[in-house]
């Protein structure tokens, strides 16, 4: 039997997401938080994740949260950019199984010719 994701997970989640500008309170099913739900379970809410899938969540947000942004980009931009990246991986014709910031990591690298790693995706852009 699966077990449904537990209120302390879901609290974590939106703390974590919250801190890192990943919640958009105006607009709760189109913000970052839910793209990334979206990208890694195929559910569209936190309610729906199982116990397994949480922890999942919880994960990735805390490797986001542990590999923080310098400030080259304004919160804003930074948030849009995540946001249009999640968006542009739901379109995909066909599954691709890359990474989100490894894709990111990719496209800057090409396009500005700087290293770029998914863990630091926007440092070298000043």
């Amino acid at each position: 039997m699966v077990s449904a994701v537990k209120g302390w997970q879901t609290k974590k989640i939106y703390a974590i997401a919250n801190s890192l500008g990943f919640v958009d309170r105006a607009d709760k099913e189109n913000d970052v938080l839910h793209s990334i739900i979206y990208s890694h379970t195929g559910k569209i809410s936190c309610k729906d994740l199982t116990y397994h899938e949480a922890n999942k969540i919880i994960s990735y947000l805390e490797k986001q949260q542990s590999h923080a942004i310098s400030e080259v980009m304004s919160h804003g931009q930074k948030k849009k950019c995540w946001q249009l990246m999640y968006e542009l991986q739901s379109l995909d014709a066909e599954p691709n199984y890359t990474p989100v910031g490894e894709r990111l990591a990719g496209i800057i690298e090409r396009q500005f010719n700087v290293k770029s790693t998914p863990q630091r995706v926007f440092n070298r852009l000043s």
